[in-house]
């Protein structure tokens, strides 16, 4: 690598570092990880455990038992006795996971596997392929955290190479495909929960076009920008268009007023679990059954998942083992049958939670 590259990525990423100290200072980072999340835990599998009958113990700060019937299991914050590190590790290897997904017939965004050694290889795929982009460390890192996107020209690859770089030597470029963010939870062999990001969405009245349904909404929700475009582009459409009377168009994948790109942490907004097809869940189901985990969180991108992936457009992200709970109370309904209530049943009840050993 010539000396005035190193230079180059040396500068960036001592940009990067300074950036983020100052967010900290200033308070501006308000992110929330799902670390600093143990007394909302707690209040969850407290309330799971009371639902099923069972006694829930603090044996420490952020470390709790439950038991019944004389059988007990351990909980530290957001992590079970579910998936030991080696299927984690697994998990974090995102080219290992998109075979997978890519065996169990799930599709996986177009991409290639690049070093900041080998980054002038990604001037080739940015050429060929249709933007904007996605670039994400290759292993490891979550919470968005290395990832930008809205890559769309060699300044910003560099950049968003540079801070993928800081998590892991190897990162993905891959194409940017058009949609909100779904995360299917699956426990045991089935999809018990989903969630989605709500991107802004227009209802047609069979006489207006999408330009004119857009700007009728409220607030920034009908400002014009590239995702927009882009958004609605990526389902053949346009500003023009005029949908039938009652059909719903994604009109702009991210919700309204969101434009960051880089280190975005997705913060779902809606329950959707009556949204999510047998073909879906049956497929996110084999992909976690073949990673050898049994419980796991499934990110998607799609604009539907009532129909299969390879229908609608949409695709595998990644496979979160150790999933966070948090993102799956949302509402009032999600109290009433609680994520932490099906967990705890399968960990105190089903004699295959216990193959796997404690951690």
């Amino acid at each position: 690598m010539k000396l005035t590259r190193r230079l180059a990525i040396a500068g960036t990423g001592a940009a990067f570092r300074l950036a983020a100290l100052a967010r900290r200072r200033l308070g501006v980072d308000r992110t929330v990880y799902v670390g600093q999340r143990v007394s909302e835990y707690h209040r969850y599998w407290e309330e799971g455990a009371r639902r099923i009958g069972a006694t829930f113990e603090q044996l420490r700060e952020g470390v709790w038992e439950v038991s019944r019937n004389g059988v007990r299991t351990r909980i530290r914050n957001y992590i079970t006795k579910l998936d030991p590190r080696p299927i984690r590790w697994k998990a974090g290897d995102k080219l290992h996971c998109y075979r997978l997904a890519t065996e169990c017939g799930l599709p996986v965004p177009p991409h290639v596997v690049l070093t900041l050694d080998t980054m002038d290889h990604g001037r080739g795929f940015l050429a060929s392929h249709p933007g904007p982009f996605v670039v994400k460390p290759a292993y490891g890192s979550s919470s968005g955290l290395g990832v930008t996107t809205g890559v769309r020209t060699w300044g910003q690859f560099f950049r968003a190479a540079v801070r993928a770089a800081r998590y892991h030597e190897r990162f993905l470029l891959e194409t940017m495909v058009p949609g909100e963010s779904w995360r299917l939870l699956v426990l045991d062999d089935r999809a018990i929960h989903a969630v989605r990001r709500r991107g802004v969405r227009v209802l047609g009245d069979g006489r207006s076009s999408i330009a004119e349904l857009r700007r009728a909404l409220p607030g920034t929700a009908a400002a014009e920008d590239w995702i927009v475009a882009w958004t609605l582009a990526g389902q053949g459409l346009s500003s023009t268009d005029v949908p039938p009377a009652g059909q719903e168009v994604l009109v702009r994948s991210l919700p309204a007023g969101e434009r960051r790109t880089s280190e975005l942490r997705t913060a779902y907004t809606e329950s959707v679990t009556h949204l999510v097809g047998d073909d879906v869940a049956r497929r996110c189901v084999a992909v976690t059954r073949r990673l050898g985990s049994q419980f796991a969180g499934i990110d998607l991108i799609a604009n539907d998942l009532r129909r299969p992936l390879g229908e609608t457009g949409g695709i595998f992200l990644e496979i979160n083992t150790t999933p966070g709970i948090h993102h799956h109370y949302l509402g009032s309904e999600d109290h009433r049958d609680p994520v932490a209530a099906k967990v705890l049943t399968f960990l105190l009840e089903d004699p295959r939670a216990n193959q796997q050993g404690s951690r």
